[in-house]
């Protein structure tokens, strides 16, 4: 039986209409996107280029005096004299103070567009550590004079002289008193002596005066260790107060 012609009309649908070729590329991101991106971005150049090593308060002659610094460029001229002629200690500590300069002023103006930024995150601290062994290291030492004499309360390591070994033997304060050595922390370390009388005015209140002092020491080496030769040190950077002021 031949089927009508509204027979095959329902029979049959239409098929469907596929997307024009390239409709998917002409979609664009909105606004907000863009910015996000551009924030992004911003945002890495920040972190970025603040975790480039910065020297900080180690770019001052003052600092480069320290005698585990002076003895790191004999150490260094002696080493680089062996590839071609001789460089003294003094030629390449100048020649390492120009170039340390000169990266220093191009870090600075990298980072100052992002200085507000980085303040405001936190990240203000440049990879800078463990540049070199310490071989003049110091150690605290605190006395308070009572009885019309000096008593040590306090020496660094010590099994003896424990006053507040809990604080200043602490890994934290450690690390802050370690940096006090250094004359580039002087004045942070006259307001650690002060903050540290008002501990004494409390703790001996027979004690007068309270003592801060530095005891530094070359670091001996394997050999001096086996004999028993340790070398001599001394007491620098003392801080004197009268704990009267502090009560």
């Amino acid at each position: 039986m031949a089927s009508t012609g509204a027979d095959r009309s329902q029979g049959t649908e239409e098929a469907p209409r596929r997307p024009q070729a390239g409709a998917a590329a002409t979609a664009r991101p909105s606004l907000g996107a863009h910015l996000l991106g551009l924030f992004v971005i911003a945002h890495l150049a920040a972190v970025i280029l603040q975790g480039i090593p910065d020297p900080g308060v180690g770019l001052k002659r003052s600092a480069w005096r320290d005698e585990t610094v002076q003895q790191e460029f004999q150490v260094w001229a002696g080493f680089l004299s062996r590839f071609g002629g001789e460089v003294t200690a003094t030629e390449l500590q100048d020649r390492v103070w120009t170039i340390a300069k000169g990266f220093t002023d191009f870090r600075a103006a990298l980072v100052q567009p992002f200085r507000p930024y980085r303040d405001y995150i936190g990240v203000r601290q440049p990879w800078r550590m463990f540049v070199a062994p310490h071989r003049f290291p110091t150690a605290l030492v605190i006395d308070v004079h009572e009885d019309d004499q000096w008593r040590i309360v306090y020496a660094d390591r010590s099994p003896e002289h424990t006053w507040r070994v809990g604080t200043f033997g602490h890994d934290r304060m450690r690390a802050a008193i370690f940096r006090y050595g250094w004359p580039g922390y002087a004045r942070i370390y006259g307001d650690f002596g002060r903050w540290v009388a008002g501990l004494a005015a409390t703790d001996f209140p027979d004690a007068r005066y309270i003592r801060v002092r530095m005891f530094r020491r070359r670091t001996p080496s394997p050999e001096e260790v086996r004999a028993g030769d340790i070398p001599p040190g001394e007491y620098q950077q003392q801080i004197l107060l009268a704990l009267e002021k502090f009560r």
